[in-house]
């Protein structure tokens, strides 16, 4: 397969494997600095730009999988947690692991299918399963 000469948006030049859907793509480990991953971006503590749109692909599996890269200078710092959304998370958290039969909270999220621990449910025999006609 013939390598494409491709300029950067730095201006930087750099081969490529050709384009996939419109965009430069890259082998594994092949991609030119200052490309990154959704999880790369994310790990590094950023976020992508609202309507930031990817710049190129990077190919493996014998081009079976498929990752969009962004530009990471164009991306912002992530969020910042606050305690009132860090308290908010923790009361979500709390009412998913408390039982609605017994009140005690539990180590386990309850099923949706009853919201039940799972001595309430063996207690009252129902497990929240369809029944069978």
């Amino acid at each position: 397969m013939a390598l494409l000469d491709l300029e950067l948006w730095d201006g930087r030049h750099t081969w490529c494997h050709g384009y996939r859907e419109g965009l430069p793509w890259w082998r594994w480990g092949w991609a030119p600095a200052g490309l990154r991953t959704r999880r790369q971006i994310h790990a590094a503590g950023r976020r992508l730009a609202r309507g930031q749109d990817p710049y190129g692909l990077i190919v493996w599996k014998r081009g079976r999988r498929t990752a969009a890269l962004y530009r990471l200078d164009l991306t912002l710092p992530a969020a910042r947690v606050t305690p009132a959304k860090r308290a908010a998370v923790a009361a979500m958290e709390r009412a998913r692991r408390t039982c609605r039969r017994c009140h005690r909270q539990r180590p386990y999220r309850m099923p949706m299918s009853t919201w039940r621990c799972w001595e309430c449910m063996a207690e009252t025999g129902d497990y929240g399963e369809p029944a069978v006609a």
